[in-house]
This record gives C-alpha cells, sequence and structure tokens, in this order.
C-alpha cells in the first residue's frame, strides 16, 4: 500500500502562549479530498500552514509520502511530492501580473501548461497582463486559488493540495469552477485538504475531520483511489529563482533606489558636507569614510522583505518549494558606484581595491540583513526589532574590519 500524501502523526503546535492543536493527527490519501472543520480559531489555518512547513511544531511528525519534512527539533526537509498551497493572504507580491504568479506557482512543478482555459474558468483572461495590485480583492483571490490549484494540474505525480477558505470571495460560477477542478485532480490522484466553512465545498470532499477538542473523522469515502494521470498538456521548465524575481521586482519598482539608494546617498551627502578633511585622518579612519555610504547601504536591508510581507510572498514561495525572493548582485552594483563617489570626494581618486571592497561590503551586509530580517518575520513588531538588532549586529564587525584593513 502507497504511504500517504500527508501523514500528521500527534503533532502538538503552539502560537505565542497557547496550544493551538494538541496531540493532532490527520492524513490525506492519493485521491482524496479532506475538509477540515471548525470554528474560527479552532486551528484550522495552523494545520495547514503547519503541514505547509511553515510553521514549528513542539512534538509529533509531519511525513510528506514517506519523507518526515517537519520534525520538533526545528528541522525542516525539502518535500518529495509538489505541493500546491493557497493561504489566507494571497501570497502574490502587488508588482507581479497575474500570469507571472501563475507561472512561478507552476514553476514549482518543474512544468507549465497553456493559462488560457484557467483564467477564462475564472473569468479572468483580461486581466492576464495586469498587476496583482490592479486587481479587485475578488480577482486577486481567484489567482491566489489558482496558484494554489496548478502546480498540481501540471505535476507528473500525485501532488498535495493545501487550501485554505479557497472559496471566500468568490461568486457562484467561480465557485462552482473551484467545485469542479478540485474534482478533476482528486479523481486524478491528487490529495487535497481544504480548509473550509462553504457547504458546497464541503459536500465535494470525500472526507471532513473536524477540529474540536479530540479531532476526529466524521465520515469517510472508502472508494479505491484511482492512478494518476495527467490532465493537460505540459511542458517542462526550471524553477523560478529567488534572484531572478527578486531583481525583476527590484528594477520594476524602483525599490533598490529608494530602499538602499538613498541611505547611500545621504551618507554620501555627509561626507561632502565635511568637506577636505582627508588630510587630518589617519588611513584607518580615511578608509572608514570611504566605505560609509556602502555600509550604509548594506544596512538598509532587502527592499524584497518589507514588499513580500503584506501578502506573505515568502511564506507561500517556502510552502510551495521556490526560494525566497532576494536582490541578487544589485548591491554589488550600487556599493560600488557609491564607493566610488566617496572616494573620489575624500581621497581624490577612486582606487580599483577600495571600489571593490565597498561592492563586496554591500552585498555581504545586505545579505546578512536579509537573513536577520526574515529571523524576526513573525514577530508582532518585526521592524522594530530589526532595527534594535541592527547596531550590535553589524556595526561592531564594520569597525573591526576598517581596524584590519587599515
Amino acid at each position: 500500500m502507497a504511504n500517504p500524501l500527508l501523514d500528521v502523526d500527534s503533532i502538538t503546535v503552539r502560537r505565542g502562549m497557547s496550544t493551538v492543536l494538541d496531540n493532532l493527527s490527520i492524513h490525506v490519501e492519493r485521491g482524496e479530498t479532506v475538509a477540515l472543520l471548525g470554528r474560527n480559531g479552532s486551528g484550522k489555518s495552523t494545520l495547514l500552514e503547519a503541514c505547509a512547513r511553515l510553521l514549528p511544531i513542539e512534538s509529533g511528525s509531519i511525513h510528506h509520502d514517506k519523507v518526515s519534512v517537519v520534525r520538533p527539533d526545528g528541522a525542516r526537509s525539502v518535500s518529495p511530492v509538489v505541493v500546491g498551497v493557497t493561504l489566507q493572504k494571497n501570497g502574490a507580491m502587488g508588482s507581479e501580473t497575474v500570469q507571472e504568479h501563475l507561472e512561478s506557482a507552476m514553476s514549482a512543478a518543474g512544468a507549465t501548461t497553456d493559462l488560457l482555459p484557467f483564467l477564462e474558468g475564472f473569468n479572468l483572461s483580461h486581466r492576464r497582463s495586469d498587476a496583482m495590485a490592479q486587481l479587485s480583492q475578488g480577482q486577486a483571490r481567484k489567482v491566489a486559488v489558482l496558484a494554489g490549484l496548478l502546480p498540481a494540474f501540471v505535476a507528473s505525480t500525485p501532488a498535495l493540495v493545501l487550501l485554505d477558505e479557497p472559496s471566500t470571495g468568490l461568486d457562484t460560477n467561480a465557485r462552482a469552477q473551484l467545485i469542479e477542478w478540485m474534482e478533476q485532480l482528486r479523481s486524478s490522484g491528487h490529495g487535497l485538504l481544504v480548509s473550509t466553512h462553504d457547504q458546497e465545498v464541503l459536500d465535494a470532499c470525500t472526507d471532513a475531520f473536524e477540529i474540536q477538542g479530540d479531532s476526529k473523522r466524521l465520515e469517510t469515502d472508502s472508494t479505491t483511489p484511482p492512478n494518476h494521470t495527467k490532465m493537460v498538456s505540459t511542458t517542462p521548465c526550471k524553477k523560478e529563482q529567488g534572484g531572478t524575481f527578486g531583481v525583476r521586482h527590484q528594477l520594476r519598482t524602483q525599490a533598490w533606489l529608494t530602499h538602499n539608494g538613498v541611505a547611500g546617498l545621504l551618507t554620501l551627502g555627509l561626507l561632502v558636507v565635511l568637506g577636505d578633511v582627508n588630510a587630518a585622518l589617519s588611513s584607518t579612519q580615511s578608509l572608514g569614510l570611504v566605505l560609509a555610504p556602502a555600509m550604509a547601504i548594506g544596512l538598509s536591508g532587502e527592499a524584497m522583505v518589507n514588499l513580500g510581507r503584506e501578502e506573505r510572498t515568502h511564506d507561500w514561495r517556502r510552502a510551495v518549494g521556490l526560494s525566497t525572493p532576494h536582490s541578487s548582485m544589485l548591491p554589488l552594483l550600487l556599493g560600488s558606484i557609491f564607493t566610488a563617489m566617496a572616494s573620489q570626494a575624500i581621497v581624490g581618486e577612486a582606487p580599483i581595491n577600495h571600489v571593490m571592497l565597498g561592492g563586496l561590503l554591500s552585498i555581504g551586509v545586505a545579505h546578512s540583513m536579509r537573513y536577520l530580517q526574515h529571523s524576526v518575520d513573525r514577530l508582532a513588531r518585526p521592524n522594530a526589532v530589526f532595527v534594535g538588532l541592527l547596531t550590535p549586529v553589524m556595526l561592531l564587525p564594520y569597525a573591526l574590519l576598517i581596524d584590519w584593513l587599515g
């Protein structure tokens, strides 16, 4: 007998000081659609996010197929199956077009297909090239639902689909289309776990699981799981990389200039105001001033982190197996340019070693800040904590570096 696509064994999940899920077990087989039921706040979204490897667990285990993907020690493993996810937030950055977001979702499965039939099914074909920020809430939700379903449609093996209230905000026709697609995926051998309050969606599920104290299976459809079959013609593709995504949207939104460039420009302006002070400085002090704009650029952090917080873009990408967006080599370019200008202003020339050092400093600090930003993302005030940690974490190593180089 094949392993379940999803096997949750006796997990306990805490959020803050509260235990949301306690010793809960559930599994999803191939060819099953399991509905999660329960009052608001009972833990349906928490369970889905834990299954998507987004939340830590206190005890128990979560397996995708036969691989343990979340463990109590905090370790996470890459899922061996294709995972499609729709969270309560839509997961798309405002500067993405509808087509770009759906292609990103499919790239997680390593294949693409013609989007037109799916867009027409949700009456979105005329919005294909529009930015997500230009859509209504209902249209944006349709795109988020499609992004959760499409990886399974193009997958070459049975996929796991996790949907959190997918029918919320959908009109009657769109809800009927959603149910039809869910049934197509189930009958083709995929497994679906769906949080819902919608009776129509519930009626389309093969099983229901209520999260209420001692969780229990309400009813079971004992039909034999179908063999996996592909429903659409596909074309192989590579997973979209976080750097490719990040650079595209940094250039599109000019966030790299308004977020990092302004910090470098302000620092450079202060150096210019100081005038000709190089004669009174030691070589170490002079180098510290030359590299100050590059350091400021890096210390500003990663603009893509802030851009992706509103709709939980980073969480969605992690859940489906895509790398988180980042600025790639842009800080290197920006740091080199500002170091050259600072060196010219202070020293009267721009030695190539200074320019290269400034670029390396910017990219190293910027990506370090990105990891720090992501590490505080789940806190109530992540930006405040990030700034509080900023000075002791990076300024002391900067001073030590300048002293060593000087």
